[in-house]
């Protein structure tokens, strides 16, 4: 009797382990606690707005399963105020690794609504498209708002 329940008990964890790794998406993820943040309601058909990637954004871009990822798909990010010099270009980060930046005239798309995140205390999320460049590397591109009206 007790080696047919240890045989079921092994079928079951196996069971909830392939369960948990197809619903896992590939990575990265984001993190925010009970934080309700805001998120930016993005226009698919404008261009693309370039991340500018930090020289260690690769390792947080990597994938997060131990299957082959998908050559381009969405992802949270996070938006942030600039700090320091880089005040006008602003800061793109996966939960607490920063990413890199937009370039000053692409972060002027965004202002507007990281102020009012900002302003309500909440964080600010966008979507990005992580994909690969022309040598392989992975690339990050983030989804402008939606023009204001």
């Amino acid at each position: 009797m007790s080696d047919w329940l240890s045989d079921l008990g092994g079928l079951w964890r196996k069971a909830v382990h392939d369960v948990k790794e197809q619903l896992q998406m590939p990575g990265p993820n984001m993190f925010l606690g009970n934080v309700d943040p805001v998120l930016i309601r993005f226009d698919r058909s404008r261009p693309l707005a370039d991340v500018t990637l930090d020289a260690d954004a690769q390792q947080w871009l990597a994938p997060t399963w131990n299957r082959p990822p998908p050559d381009a798909f969405d992802l949270f990010v996070l938006l942030c105020e600039p700090e320091g010099g880089d005040g006008n270009q602003i800061p793109v980060y996966i939960n607490e690794h920063r990413l890199g930046t937009l370039t000053a005239i692409d972060s002027a798309d965004f202002r507007s609504v990281l102020a009012a995140a900002t302003a309500a205390g909440k964080p600010l999320i966008g979507t990005a498209l992580r994909d690969r460049d022309a040598g392989g590397k992975w690339a990050l591109h983030v989804y402008r708002p939606e023009p204001s009206e």
